[in-house]
């Protein structure tokens, strides 16, 4: 099984799109990592409607992030902790479960002797790193979230969105890394089973500039300013079309080609 990797120029190119030419090996750095990214490359599933229903390939994926179009979290997520590896970081990629399920996956960084938490290919990715075993809350864009430890020696990721009176959960995830080949199974029924997880039944386009929230999904599009959510409804694909090409100008997208797959005109 060959593990996925990136070279040192690959990273390079990767960085220097989104802005960085040199990343410390602090928090602060990690932190500039992830807000650059999330702030350009968007969380999105446009690539996965419009190829074969199969796991993408590594050179799908490494072309995908260097082009800035982005991708889910199994995009995302393994690519990223290569980025940071390339930047000197003990970077590792660890298991989440959803409702009981592996369905995603997270990153572990170790500097130090201190273990951070980071996550950037969620629905509504996180901006900062969490020290993890502390008791630090964060938030942006509407979202609060925190880490909680759990007893078996797991961690649980909890949300709490402006309307709600409690966290609650949203993953549960180890903190011993795993090779991207652990999660095989997980990224083929991602890709094959609709219902596995929401991507082959709707659209998602995601990203953070300035640390706001700016989303098309499915038929709304969402903003967030000082927090507070905007929605507006979608009317047409012309109208999502427009969007998509002022809002996510980044790269070009096969829109209508993943919007035919969803039966969608």
């Amino acid at each position: 099984m060959i593990e996925f990797k990136i070279n040192r120029e690959q990273a390079k190119t990767f960085l220097n799109a989104i802005g960085i030419n040199r990343v410390e090996k602090t928090e602060e750095g990690l932190k500039l990592v992830i807000e650059k990214a999330l702030s350009t490359v968007p969380f999105t599933n446009i690539m996965m409607l419009v190829r074969p229903r199969r796991s993408p390939t590594h050179e799908e994926i490494i072309e995908d992030m260097i082009s800035l179009k982005g991708g889910p979290c199994g995009h995302y997520n393994p690519f990223m902790k290569e980025v940071l590896r390339h930047c000197g970081f003990d970077s590792k990629l660890v298991p989440a479960w959803m409702k009981g399920k592996l369905s995603h996956m997270a990153i572990n960084v170790r500097i130090e002797e201190n273990n951070w938490w980071l996550d950037f290919g969620n629905g509504h990715p996180y901006l900062t790193p969490i020290l993890i075993g502390s008791d630090s809350t964060h938030t942006h864009a509407g979202l609060t979230y925190r880490i909680r430890a759990n007893f078996d020696g797991k961690f649980t990721l909890e949300h709490l969105l402006p309307d709600d009176m409690s966290f609650s959960e949203n993953y549960i995830f180890a903190t011993e890394g795993v090779p991207f080949s652990f999660f095989d199974e997980m990224v083929q029924l991602h890709y094959t089973k609709p219902g596995f997880g929401p991507f082959l039944q709707g659209i998602r386009f995601i990203r953070f500039p300035e640390g706001e929230m700016l989303a098309v999904r499915d038929h709304q599009l969402l903003r967030t300013v000082n927090g507070k959510m905007k929605k507006e409804i979608i009317e047409d694909i012309s109208k999502m079309e427009q969007i998509i090409d002022a809002s996510f100008q980044q790269a070009t997208y096969p829109l209508r080609n993943g919007l035919g797959v969803l039966g969608w005109s």
